[in-house]
């Protein structure tokens, strides 16, 4: 106990006279007792300073900067179709987050739209075509331009991770010799808008609509003989293989693409349905051979016709044209040829292969059709992105009201099975030119159509042989 008591005391004064120093000091102390020893412990207090230092962070990558080696200082050219007026914002908000992206490109815009065909053609004659192209691929543009020469080829410079943003059944299609033109852009689901007012009459419901493409002969003549008034479907006449290949299921053309073979006797029975709807009077003549969708559409829009066949955003256009009639506006789903296909995508961006600027209007084409580009388009109107990315947003998740939002919650699945079953048509543009002069020659001047589709061939076949 006493042993104790002296180390205890000891201990103390040690710590009460260090305490009295001004400055810190080592101290080692060694204390003998009768039965415990103390050790000699050596305690060194170390105070670090930090000293703060400003570092201006480097700015990172654009995460929409996806494209390498733009060029300093480029300017380049986009012409849009039928994208003006009302998508003025759209555009040139894109535009304006392009530009941060690509610091130091300047881009011009033009939008084109009834004469867009007539006016890109005579451009690239002249060798002043803008640099980024906005083509449909509905229509086949993508194809005819791309087997011209006219468009660049994006699998040697596009990355793959860019690649696998897009739906791959969208990315594949309109291939040409095997390779890509084109980005995809926003793109359609094909609907049948119905006008209550006249399709009422027929005592058939909504539910009733054909779900197939041949009943639709039955339709109009119920139409015709309740309401007075003529079917307003229209023929794709700027690519009527295609429009054999999924409504007829006909095989146009042989698995070599040495030989056209649309005259079979699918293709036959494919031209006199239509044919028999002419005889019939059942249909408008001028609408089924124009090569503007509009006609149609403002014969629908003006209360003449009970269904007319397009994309849930032109319904924006009826609305605008004659708000009474939106009203009584239905949608259903168009119905599908032989080929139990729906349809291919509808739009795209493709590059100009004689642009100044190649990775400069790779750029902007690519990033008109990205995730985020393709998401505001479809904050604006009913069409729907080529990005499964966008689709992940709130946005798609909400519960429509309007008619034209009728097909956002099934719009990704729909997106997803869009397919291009055409095959590669060579020398395509006078190919259709042929067949499109067969096809009228059948509706309008009697020609049998297995007559006209097999002088069709031979004249096709002497194009590629």
């Amino acid at each position: 106990m006493r042993s104790k008591l002296i180390a205890l005391v000891v201990v103390l004064g040690l710590l009460l006279g260090a305490c009295a120093q001004p400055t810190p000091e080592r101290i080692v102390e060694t204390v003998e007792v009768e039965v415990e020893t103390i050790k000699t412990v050596e305690v060194e207090k170390v105070v670090e300073v930090e000293v703060e230092k400003l570092v201006t962070p480097m700015p990172g990558p654009h995460p929409e900067a996806v494209i390498e080696g733009v060029e300093e200082g480029a300017e380049i050219t986009i012409w849009t179709f039928w994208l003006s007026p009302d998508f003025d914002d759209y555009i040139h908000s894109t535009i304006a987050r392009f530009q941060e992206a690509y610091p130091g490109v300047t881009v011009n815009w033009a939008d084109h739209q009834a004469t867009f065909q007539d006016d890109l053609r005579n451009a690239f004659a002249a060798g002043i075509a803008p640099d980024v192209i906005n083509l449909s691929i509905a229509e086949g543009w993508v194809t005819e331009y791309a087997s011209n020469d006219r468009l660049l080829a994006l699998d040697d410079v596009v990355p793959q991770e860019v690649v696998d943003m897009y739906f791959p059944n969208l990315w594949d299609q309109q291939l040409v010799d095997g390779k890509h033109y084109q980005f995809p852009y926003y793109q359609g689901i094909q609907v049948d808008l119905i006008n209550k007012q006249l399709y009422d009459q027929t005592g058939l419901t909504v539910e009733e609509f054909p779900e197939t493409v041949q009943e639709l002969p039955a339709l109009c003549e119920l139409i015709k003989e309740s309401t007075g008034t003529l079917c307003d479907i229209r023929l794709t006449v700027t690519d009527l293989l295609a429009q054999m290949t999924y409504e007829g299921g006909v095989e146009v053309i042989n698995e070599a693409g040495t030989e056209f073979t649309f005259d079979t006797p699918e293709a036959a029975a494919w031209l006199q349905m239509y044919v028999d709807m002419v005889e019939a009077n059942t249909v408008d003549r001028t609408v089924l051979v124009t090569t503007d969708d509009r006609v149609g559409l403002d014969l629908f829009s003006t209360g003449q016709a009970a269904f007319y066949n397009t994309g849930p955003n032109l319904i924006r256009e009826v609305r605008a044209n004659n708000p009474a009639l939106y009203g009584y506006l239905d949608v259903v789903p168009a119905p599908v040829g032989v080929s139990g296909v729906a349809g291919k995508g509808l739009f795209a961006m493709s590059v100009n292969a004689a642009t100044k600027y190649p990775n400069a209007s790779i750029a902007l084409a690519q990033f008109f059709t990205n995730p985020i580009s393709n998401l505001e388009l479809s904050k604006r109107a009913a069409v729907y992105p080529s990005t499964p990315a966008s689709y992940d947003d709130p946005f798609f998740a909400l519960e429509p009201v309007a008619i034209e939002d009728s097909a956002r919650p099934v719009a990704k699945e729909m997106v997803s099975k869009l397919a291009d079953i055409v095959p590669n048509i060579p020398n395509k543009a006078e190919v259709n030119e042929i067949v499109l002069q067969a096809v009228q020659q059948a509706l309008f001047n009697g020609v049998d159509p297995q007559e006209a589709l097999s002088e069709a061939v031979v004249a096709a076949n002497a194009l590629i042989q």
